[in-house]
Order: structure tokens, then C-alpha cells, then sequence
């Protein structure tokens, strides 16, 4: 009589979902020599915020993105500026301007600084590093783990390394300038179980994280000493990074991968989900480099049957037209945009017909940037 009831307080604590509670260790974490192959949905369509708890199922399979990118993980010392980070493990190349450094130790992965363009995109180049460093993943990771961080960085350079005319607008005229940030984070990781995305299922924690950042920008002229001028600055200067911004990011870590599974950006109040970018499966030809992307625009799904998105990346701003074509050099579609970088737009083609056509994008000079096929089919 005793071995039932012995069974009975066992099989109490066994999941009935069969899913045991992850803890993510020191596997997921990155380092050199790695490749890390994502994917980013500018536009993601479905409910990707859900409410905390234990041995949840979510399904990202809707998830769609125009090509998968590649970031290599290369050892420290071969990047440019690594004189400034003496201590990293590895660095990566965010764009063409941008290199992050990271070090890695027994429990963390730690985001050091950068080398290249300014936070605030100004013009100058040169290496910033954050004190403390940014944490960039912690191990061991258990459901329920709670974390406070900050980091600040700074960065003064000369008003004489800037581009000309950059301060063309500004009511007084600095001899120095420095960019302040300050990054406050919570951490939470509030659930945990499996994730279904294009091309594979992962058992995975979650960790939400809350960030509060502050940039300000200061300025020096003559004998004066450094004065915030950063409410001019985005007037003035319209740069909109200045100021206080606050998002809420989800990760989805798992042992199995290197990189997130996910990672669900979404404003402050989690009313919209800005983008996702998810770890790429069944790598095609169609691979890009993410510090090389070249500026163009990209139409996916191709084939498309009602709505078809064009992803736009790395314009210089300015105004475009989108032009498609059919096979006989015939405009059939058009539409202007103001871009700045990177854009997402989804365009309803119902009205083409079935067959091959070309999209072209064309900058104000009239200049073609890229042109590329795209193919309607109908059910």
C-alpha cells in the first residue's frame, strides 16, 4: 500500500505539460569565432507579448523577413580601435561605421563600447567605452531571476572634428561638444517553455528587460564650463535620439543557439511591437552581411499573392519613388517615401495581375538604386 502512495507524491511534481523548468547556462553564450544568423521583422503581424508564467507555448511562425543577415564574431584584437578595449573577447561589426566590443567571463557577456560613428551619428569617429559595461547576458539565468544594471558612457570631442555645416543651425557656436548616456535596466525573467519559429521549435527562458536611456549633449564655449544643451540640440538639430527614450525588449534564450531565439522589441507601454528578430533557420544563398548591407530595398513574400512588404535598407535621407514595372517596361504602380536608413512598407498589389514584373527604387535625382524581379501568382 505504500508504493502507490509513494507514486503519488512523485508524479506531484512532475510537469504535466512534460516540460521541465530551463535554466540557461553558459552555452548560449557567444564568443569568437561564432556566426550568428538572424532575421528582423520590421512589421511583425500577430500577438507577440504575452502575459508571464511556466510551460507556455508560443508560436512565431508568422515571422517573415527579406533575406537572413550574418554577423561574425571575430577575435578582439583584429578589429579596428581595439587599442581601447585591451580586455574584450570578441567584437562584431554592426555596420559599416560601427564595430562593438564584448568580453566575455564565467558568468556574463558584456557589451564594452564601440569604435566608429558617434552615438548620435554627428560625424565623428572615435572608441567609447560604458562604465560599468552594458550586460549583455547573464549566466546561470532561472526562471524568476530579478537584475538591476547601469551604464553610462561619455564621449567629448573638439567641435573642429565635425563635418561642416553640421552645427550650421545652432544658436551659439561650442569650441567642445560631449555625448552623455546614461542606460538604467531591469531585468526580469518572467517565463519559460517552447518556441516555435520559421524552421524550428526551442525550449527557452525569457527575460523581459526594461530600459530606461537618457542622452544628453553638452556643449563648452570659451571659459565656460560644459552646459546641457540638449533641448536646443533637438530642436535645432532634430536629433530625436537626444532625451529620454524607454523600451521593452523580450528575449528568448535557449541552450541550443548561440543568439536569441527572439527578441520582441515593443514600445514603452507595450501597445505596439516595433520589430522581432529571430534566429535564422534553413540558410538560403540569399545570405547578407549585416556591417555591409548595401542601400536598396527588398520585396518579400516573392512570390506574392494580395500583399507583398518592401524593405527598404540603409538610404541616405532623402525622397524616393517605388516604381513597378510589367515585363514591357509598362508602369504599373507607383508611390513616394521619405526615408531615412531603414523602412518597412506593406503594399496591396491585388490589383496586378498574374506574371513577372520589376520594382525599382529611384532616389530624387532620378538616379535607379536597385532593381530587382517580383512575382504575383493568384490561387
Amino acid at each position: 500500500m505504500k508504493f502507490p502512495v509513494l507514486c503519488l507524491i512523485l508524479a506531484s511534481f512532475i510537469p504535466i505539460s512534460g516540460q521541465a523548468q530551463l535554466t540557461i547556462t553558459t552555452e548560449s553564450f557567444p564568443g569568437a569565432g561564432d556566426t550568428l544568423f538572424t532575421a528582423i521583422d520590421n512589421l511583425p503581424s500577430g500577438n507577440y507579448i504575452t502575459g508571464a508564467g511556466e510551460a507556455q507555448s508560443w508560436d512565431f511562425t508568422t515571422l517573415q523577413a527579406p533575406f537572413p543577415r550574418r554577423t561574425l564574431l571575430l577575435p578582439a584584437l583584429q578589429g579596428p580601435g581595439s587599442y581601447a578595449f585591451p580586455n574584450a573577447s570578441f567584437y562584431a561589426s554592426m555596420d559599416a561605421n560601427l564595430a562593438a566590443y564584448f568580453r566575455v567571463s564565467n558568468t556574463a557577456v558584456e557589451l564594452l563600447g564601440f569604435y566608429g560613428q558617434d552615438p548620435l551619428g554627428l560625424g565623428v569617429e572615435s572608441a567609447y567605452r560604458f562604465t560599468p559595461p552594458v550586460i549583455w547576458q547573464r549566466a546561470p539565468l532561472r526562471y524568476q531571476d530579478v537584475n538591476e544594471s547601469q551604464a553610462n558612457l561619455s564621449l567629448a570631442f573638439s567641435a573642429d572634428d565635425l563635418p561642416a555645416g553640421v552645427l550650421d543651425n545652432l544658436p551659439i557656436t561650442p569650441d567642445s561638444l560631449r555625448i552623455r548616456l546614461n542606460i538604467h535596466r531591469s531585468d526580469v525573467a518572467d517565463a519559460w517553455g517552447t518556441l516555435t519559429i520559421p524552421g524550428g521549435i526551442y525550449d527557452v527562458l525569457r527575460e523581459k528587460r526594461t530600459e530606461v536611456r537618457e542622452t544628453r549633449l553638452d556643449a563648452k564655449v570659451g571659459f565656460f564650463g560644459w552646459q546641457d544643451i540638449t533641448d536646443i540640440a533637438i530642436q535645432a538639430l532634430g536629433a530625436t535620439q537626444l532625451g529620454p527614450q524607454v523600451t521593452v525588449s523580450y528575449y528568448y534564450f535557449s541552450n541550443e543557439a548561440v543568439e536569441p531565439i527572439a527578441l520582441v522589441v515593443a514600445n514603452e507601454d507595450e501597445s505596439q511591437v516595433l520589430r522581432v528578430e529571430y534566429k535564422a533557420n534553413n540558410i538560403t544563398t540569399n545570405v547578407q552581411n549585416a556591417e555591409a548591407l548595401k542601400p536598396g530595398v527588398w520585396a518579400f513574400p516573392n512570390p506574392a499573392i494580395v500583399n507583398v512588404r518592401f524593405e527598404f535598407t540603409n538610404l541616405p535621407p532623402g525622397q524616393y519613388k517605388l516604381k513597378i514595372h510589367n515585363i514591357l517596361g509598362i508602369e504599373e504602380w507607383r508611390k513616394s517615401y521619405f526615408i531615412n536608413g531603414n523602412h518597412t512598407e506593406k503594399v496591396d498589389i491585388s490589383a496586378l495581375r498574374k506574371g513577372t514584373y520589376l520594382y525599382s527604387l529611384v532616389d530624387e535625382q532620378g538616379k535607379t538604386i536597385t532593381t530587382r524581379r517580383l512575382i504575383v501568382v493568384r490561387p
